[in-house]
C-alpha cells in the first residue's frame, strides 16, 4: 500500500490501443468508400457511354458533311470566299487539277504582272493629303473596301489583297475584312512549305503550331486549314448541340492531341473519328457534383457506422481512463490516507503514553506536577478527538453519509459556537482573538453543527499557522446578499500555487510544519464540502509572510422565509 501507484503506464498503453484501433477503422473506411466510389463511376461510365457513342457519331457525321461542302465551285478566289464566310475552316487553299495552290498562292512574277493598277491608284489617293471625312475622300475609301473585299471580280492576287487590306485597317482601325485572318493564315502556311497532301480527308497537324490541315474528297481539292482554338469551336457547337438531352453537371468537351484528357471528375473518352486522328470527346462532370451525390449516398452508411464505431470506442476509452484515472486516485487517497492517520494517531498517543507512565513510575504524586500533566492529557486527548472528529467527518461526506439537518440559523450562533469550541486556545499566552460581528445581521439557513465545524477549522489554522505571537480576527457581516464569515490570520501566509491547491484533500503547504502543529490535510476540504452544501463559497487571500484571510459566504434568506 505504501507504493505509489503510476497510471501513466496504462494510460499511455489505453492510448495506444485506442489510436491503433481508430486507425484501422479509418482505413476499413477509406477503402470501403473508395470502392463504393468506383462503383458509383462504373455505373455512371456504364449509364452514359451510350449517350456518348451518340454524340460522337453525330459529330463523325457532322465533320464528313463539313469536308464534302468544301470541294465544289469556281473560279478559287469564289471557293475561298465562299468557304471561308461560311465558316467552314479557317482558311482554305484552292489547288488546280496539278495539286498547286490556285488561290491563295505564292508571290510569283505572274502575281507582280496581275496586280491592279487601280487599287493601286486608289489607294496613293487615299494617301494624299486629302481631308479624311470629305466626301471624295469616304466615297474613295468605300470603292476601294470594295474592290478588295470582291473575289468574283478582277482576279486580284491575293499578296496584294492582303496589303491593301492592312492599309486600309491602318487608315480606318475600326474597319474589319472578315477573310484577312483567312488570307494571312494560307500566306503562313505556304510560305512554310506545302506539306504533301494525298487527298485522303484525314485531318493531319502542319509545320505550323496550332494548326491542321485535311484535304476535301471532291475535286478540284481545296486544302482547309483550322487552328486548334477553331476547330474546337467548330467541333464543340455540334457536341452541345448533340448532347442537350444530357443533364445539368454533365459534359462532354472536345480534346486535342496531346492534351489530358483524365481527371478525378472525367467518366469516359471516346475518339471521334477516324478523320479526326488524335481528337478525343470527353465525358465529365462539372465540379464531381454529380458523382459526389450519388456517391455520397452510397457511402453515407459507412461514414454514419464508422463515426459511431469511434464515437463509442472513444466514449468507452474515456470512460475507462476516467475509471482507471479514478482508482489510482483512489489508491493514492488510500496511502495517503492510512499514512496520515497511522501517524496523526501516533502523535497524541504517544505522548499520552509518556505522560501516564511518567506519573506512573513517580515514587509519590505531586499535586502541582499531576495537575499539570493532567492538563497536557486533556489537551493532547482534545487533539485525538479533532482528528478523529475530521476523519468521520470526512469520510462521511465522501460516501454520501453526511446528513445535514436544516433550519434557520442566526450567524450569531455559528460565531459564538466556533469561538467557545475554540476553548483555552484563544486564551493562550501570546494569542489575542478579536470578533467582529455586525448587528441586525440576516438569518441563513444551514446545519448549525456543520457550519460551527467549518468555521471552526478555519480558527484552527489560523492558530496553527500563526507564530508565538498569534493575531486572530473573526468578521462576520452581510454583503451582497450573503453573510459572510472572514478568518483573518497573521501567520505564514501562502503563495498563489498554494492557494489554489490548498482546498485540495490531503494537502499540505510546509510538511515540517504540519508535524509540528498537527493536522492531515483534511481541514480545509471538510469546509469546502460543508460549505458547497450549503450553497456557498470559500475563498483564500493570502500572501507569504503576511498572513491569510478565508472567507465563508452562505447565502442570507429573507425575513419571513423559513
Amino acid at each position: 500500500m505504501g507504493r505509489d501507484v503510476r497510471a501513466w503506464p496504462m494510460l499511455a498503453s489505453l492510448a495506444l490501443v485506442m489510436v491503433v484501433a481508430v486507425g484501422c477503422v479509418l482505413w476499413f473506411m477509406r477503402e470501403a468508400m473508395r470502392n463504393e466510389r468506383m462503383a458509383v463511376r462504373e455505373k455512371l461510365v456504364e449509364a452514359y457511354r451510350s449517350q456518348l457513342t451518340l454524340v460522337q457519331a453525330q459529330t463523325e457525321a457532322r465533320w464528313n458533311e463539313r469536308l464534302g461542302q468544301l470541294g465544289y465551285g469556281r473560279p478559287a478566289p469564289n471557293q475561298f470566299d465562299r468557304c471561308v464566310r461560311s465558316d467552314l475552316a479557317d482558311s482554305v487553299i484552292c489547288l488546280d487539277e496539278r495539286g498547286r495552290p490556285a488561290y491563295p498562292r505564292l508571290t510569283s512574277a505572274d502575281d507582280e504582272a496581275l496586280r491592279n493598277v487601280e487599287a493601286n491608284a486608289e489607294l496613293l489617293k487615299l494617301e494624299s493629303p486629302t481631308p479624311h471625312m470629305s466626301p471624295p475622300y469616304i466615297q474613295l475609301m468605300g470603292g476601294l473596301r470594295a474592290r478588295v473585299s470582291n473575289y468574283s471580280g478582277d482576279g486580284m492576287p491575293s499578296a496584294q489583297r492582303r496589303f491593301i487590306m492592312h492599309e486600309l485597317q491602318r487608315l480606318d482601325p475600326n474597319w474589319e475584312f472578315p477573310t484577312l485572318a483567312a488570307e494571312e493564315l494560307a500566306a503562313r502556311y505556304l510560305d512554310a512549305g506545302l506539306a504533301d497532301s494525298t487527298g485522303e480527308p484525314v485531318l493531319r497537324a502542319t509545320k505550323l503550331p496550332g494548326v491542321w490541315s485535311v484535304s476535301s474528297r471532291l475535286e478540284p481539292r481545296v486544302l482547309a486549314l483550322f487552328t486548334t482554338g477553331g476547330l474546337r469551336r467548330r467541333l464543340g457547337g455540334t457536341v452541345r448541340d448533340s448532347s442537350s438531352s444530357l443533364p445539368r453537371g454533365v459534359r462532354i468537351v472536345v480534346s486535342a492531341p496531346g492534351e489530358d484528357t483524365m481527371s478525378d471528375s472525367t467518366i469516359a473518352t471516346m475518339p471521334i473519328g477516324q478523320g479526326l486522328p488524335g481528337w478525343r470527346l470527353t465525358l465529365s462532370l462539372d465540379n464531381d457534383a454529380l458523382f459526389d451525390t450519388e456517391a455520397e449516398r452510397r457511402v453515407a452508411r459507412y461514414l454514419v457506422i464508422g463515426s459511431c464505431v469511434i464515437a463509442a470506442m472513444l466514449v468507452l476509452a474515456i470512460f475507462m481512463a476516467r475509471g482507471f484515472g479514478r482508482q489510482v486516485q483512489l489508491a493514492r487517497l488510500k496511502n495517503d490516507l492510512v499514512a496520515t492517520v497511522s501517524h496523526e494517531l501516533k502523535t497524541p498517543l504517544t505522548a499520552m503514553r509518556a505522560l501516564v507512565d511518567t506519573l506512573l513510575d513517580a515514587q509519590r504524586f505531586d499535586e502541582k506536577m499531576t495537575r499539570e500533566y493532567l492538563k497536557l492529557l486533556a489537551t493532547e486527548n482534545a487533539r485525538l478527538s479533532r482528528l478523529i472528529d475530521n476523519f468521520l467527518t470526512f469520510s462521511r461526506l465522501e460516501r454520501n453519509k453526511f446528513t445535514f439537518e436544516f433550519t434557520r440559523v442566526r450567524p450569531q450562533q455559528i460565531v459564538e459556537g466556533a469561538v467557545t469550541a475554540l476553548g483555552e486556545r484563544a486564551q493562550a499566552p501570546g494569542c489575542m482573538l478579536e470578533s467582529h460581528t455586525a448587528v441586525d445581521l440576516p438569518s441563513i439557513r444551514g446545519d448549525v453543527d456543520a457550519l460551527v465545524t467549518a468555521l471552526l477549522n478555519l480558527l484552527d489554522n489560523a492558530w496553527k499557522y500563526s507564530g508565538d505571537e498569534k493575531h486572530i480576527v473573526l468578521r462576520t457581516e452581510a454583503r451582497n446578499g450573503s453573510v459572510c464569515f472572514a478568518v483573518e490570520d497573521n501567520g505564514i501566509g501562502l503563495t498563489p500555487r498554494e492557494s489554489k491547491r490548498v482546498f485540495h484533500r490531503f494537502y499540505q503547504t510546509d510538511q515540517g510544519l504540519s508535524r509540528s502543529v498537527g493536522g492531515c490535510g483534511l481541514g480545509l476540504s471538510i469546509v469546502q464540502s460543508i460549505v458547497e452544501a450549503h450553497h456557498g463559497s470559500v475563498r483564500v487571500e493570502s500572501e507569504p509572510g503576511r498572513g491569510s484571510t478565508f472567507t465563508i459566504e452562505i447565502p442570507a434568506i429573507a425575513d419571513g422565509a423559513s
